[in-house]
């Protein structure tokens, strides 16, 4: 474990002092930094108000049995002060931007979190698995919802979408392509409204992933749908899953049936079996199941219809009628 300073001087003033005064405790000895943190963090409500809290930190250096003079000369002189700055620099370069932060090798874990959070950041880090790049800036006067110019057929937010870009009525539907609830949805009502609504340009439908977090085949097809979107084939593929669930979600296998649709839709199977292997889309269809997750989803299918800034949660029993309401029919 390493611990890195990043104080948060604009609401705890001191803060940045203390990393300093920990930095000098551990000038006399590595381990005596970790006395003056437990020092600092079990006291932390005699100093942190305290205009100055520096003849506090050095009360603290000699009732941990610290040499005072040495301590106090570094704290006075902000002899650790160049180090406290490159640890901050450190912190804000990796992604830090508040307090408590963890980067477990490169998954970071952010905020007050339980250890449900540390070990899925663990297993994945064991697993050898990455996060998603740091996204690019978007361009000025354009939104993650917006067509993406450069991959087509996607948002900025790298959301799979059908209809014309220009659409004034967006439906996000949270997918599982093991749900029979989800297959009839798409195979018995959608066709309609795609043909009523989005192939008329009034329509654009946007595809986030919402299959249980462990329920490991459903959560394979949609990194499945993902691997071929990078190929060209998301839709392809998307309506594939569907209209052979009952083959792949049943599978000893499923991996292996994936491959073989992807064989089938004339996919180039060696870029398409590396994507898989390696789990290169998994990352992002987690996190559309931690959308889900954090804002207490109900089980996919799940719907939103939006026209600007209007809009919201749909049932599926009501979608039609939502649908026609903000197309204005």
């Amino acid at each position: 474990m390493v611990f890195v300073q990043f104080p948060l001087e604009s609401i705890h003033p001191q803060a940045r002092k203390a990393g300093e005064a920990a930095l000098c405790a551990a000038r006399q000895g590595s381990d005596l930094y970790w006395v003056m943190h437990d020092r600092l963090f079990s006291s932390t409500g005699e100093w942190s108000g305290k205009g100055d809290a520096v003849d506090v930190f050095k009360r603290y250096a000699s009732e941990i049995g610290l040499n005072t003079a040495a301590f106090n000369s570094c704290l006075d002189s902000g002899e650790a002060a160049a180090d406290m700055q490159a640890q901050i620099q450190f912190a804000a370069a990796h992604g830090a931007g508040s307090v408590p932060y963890f980067l477990v090798n490169d998954w970071p874990v952010s905020g007050a979190q339980d250890i449900s959070a540390f070990k899925s950041a663990i297993d994945k880090a064991l697993a050898g698995q990455h996060p998603p790049p740091t996204p690019t800036p978007l361009p000025e006067g354009v939104t993650w919802l917006d067509p993406n110019p450069t991959r087509p057929g996607y948002t900025y937010g790298g959301d799979a979408y059908r209809g014309q870009g220009s659409a004034p009525v967006v439906v996000f539907q949270f997918v599982n392509f093991a749900s029979a609830e989800n297959r009839k949805v798409v195979v018995e009502v959608w066709p309609e409204l795609e043909k009523k609504y989005v192939e008329a340009g009034q329509v654009r439908l946007v595809i986030k992933h919402l299959p249980p977090a462990d329920a490991a085949t459903a959560v394979l097809a949609s990194q499945a749908a993902e691997c071929a979107g990078r190929l060209d084939a998301f839709w392809d593929m998307y309506d594939l899953l569907f209209q052979k669930q009952d083959e792949w979600s049943k599978a000893s296998d499923p991996a292996a049936v994936l491959k073989q649709y992807a064989a089938q839709l004339k996919l180039d199977g060696a870029a398409f079996a590396s994507c898989m292997d390696k789990g290169e889309t998994r990352a992002k269809v987690e996190e559309d199941i931690d959308i889900g997750a954090q804002n207490g989803f109900p089980a996919a299918p799940v719907f939103f219809v939006f026209k600007g800034n209007e809009g919201g949660y749909a049932e599926t029993d009501r979608l039609p009628a939502v649908i026609a309401e903000f197309a204005g029919q």
